[in-house]
């Protein structure tokens, strides 16, 4: 391997500028990714009276809806096209599109109805449709195999201070200056991660490029379905993240209600449980990389998909804060490990100009799952209250989980 490769083996070479303005970019951009998502939720409790009125968990439901309406439209075709396009230059266009999006929505009430917002949202979320597969996609042309786990493990911890940072400071701005300020500041991250990520030199996928260019989509589609079908720890990679949206979309939705009932602040609360879920993720992002990066990669998924979803079970046996607290920080800290796991096997185990797709698959497949979660919150809790609801659905999610998690070929 050429010395001036940026993909080089030696353990600094994992740190060179491109990979450090891919981390940077992420970092600001997940941290708006936090601060809009506690905004939109000030707005909804805002607007249903801190979730007092009938039915006002539909409006989470709705604005799901708009978080998954794009995938649903579009699905794996956006990675066909992200794995065709230029990646780098696709990460920078949507960071300005994401931008964009979210200025204009301050403006929209109550000048325009509540609906309107969701569109926006709707907007938002298909720019992301292409911004997640490029981001997760590139990493393979930046580090070589063999340093992929500890490339993605560095990547995972940057998110997750991002988003314990954007869920801690978007709870108290969004609760103390209000939600449009906080679409103010959430907007200006985007265009500072745009330029953070002007800053990578990637490597040419080079042939392996101009055969997916010249190959049908859907001949590409195929092959992508082939890779999960033949690998094990590629499929995984793509379901085991699914699981966790189920089970992290019912408490979030479940506890959100709870929280905004129960606290005068309540989204500051809801900003600290989801603060608190971010600071496992990074202790077990932390041990991924230190511990587990020689463990293979379906183990681990195995092994730690069920220790996400078991600790979730104390937002609905208890309403003391701190115990919550310690439920959603023991199931971040399990989290990490899955998606640290999830990314790299689906890196190693597809061709370079093929992962896009299969991240669109796995983008697709937690964005179904995220609106199911979301609409079975909305709609369970009338037949059996809330905290029962919960319960109920946590374990659903694990029986689900047993068949695909365990199946052998």
């Amino acid at each position: 391997m050429n010395a001036s490769d940026p993909r080089g083996s030696t353990h600094y070479k994992l740190f060179t500028v491109s990979y450090l303005a891919l981390l940077a970019g992420q970092i600001v951009s997940i941290l708006g990714d936090r601060l809009n998502n506690i905004a939109l939720v000030e707005l909804i409790a805002e607007e249903t009276g801190r979730f007092s009125q009938t039915g006002s968990t539909l409006e989470m439901s709705k604005l799901f809806l708009a978080f998954t309406l794009p995938s649903l439209i579009l699905g794996p075709l956006v990675g066909v096209y992200v794995d065709r396009a230029n990646r780098k230059r696709t990460l920078i266009i949507t960071d300005l599109i994401r931008g964009l999006a979210v200025l204009a929505i301050p403006f929209m009430r109550p000048a325009l109805p509540l609906w309107s917002v969701y569109g926006m949202v709707a907007v938002l979320y298909l720019a992301n449709l292409f911004f997640l597969p490029a981001r997760c996609a590139i990493v393979s042309e930046l580090v070589p195999r063999e340093r992929l786990m500890k490339a993605n493990s560095g990547l995972t911890i940057g998110a997750t201070v991002a988003s314990i940072v954007g869920f801690f400071v978007g709870g108290i701005l969004a609760a103390k200056a209000g939600w449009r300020v906080a679409m103010f500041v959430d907007s200006g991250t985007y265009f500072v991660s745009a330029v953070a990520l002007t800053f990578i030199r990637p490597v040419t996928a080079g042939r392996e490029h101009a055969e997916v260019s010249r190959s049908p989509y859907t001949e590409t589609i195929k092959e992508a379905l082939r890779v999960m079908r033949r690998s094990a720890a590629a499929r995984l990679g793509v379901v085991s993240p699914a699981i966790l949206v189920l089970a992290g979309t019912t408490a979030f939705v479940l506890g959100t209600a709870m929280l905004e009932r129960g606290y005068a602040e309540g989204t500051m609360y809801v900003g600290f449980i989801a603060g608190v879920a971010g600071l496992g993720m990074a202790a077990g992002s932390v041990l991924t990389s230190a511990r587990l990066h020689g463990t293979q990669r379906a183990r681990v998924m195995r092994t730690w998909v069920p220790a996400v979803i078991v600790p979730l079970a104390l937002l609905a046996l208890t309403r003391n804060l701190w115990l919550m607290g310690l439920g959603v920080a023991l199931a971040g800290f399990a989290a990490g490990p899955v998606f640290v796991s999830s990314e790299t096997a689906v890196q190693e185990e597809t061709p370079m100009r093929r992962q896009a797709t299969v991240f669109a698959f796995r983008d697709m497949l937690m964005k179904v799952s995220a609106l199911t979660a979301a609409w079975l919150a909305a709609l369970v809790p009338a037949l059996m209250g809330e905290r029962r609801a919960l319960g109920a659905l946590l374990v659903l999610w694990l029986i689900i989980w047993l068949p695909l998690g365990y199946r052998r070929k």
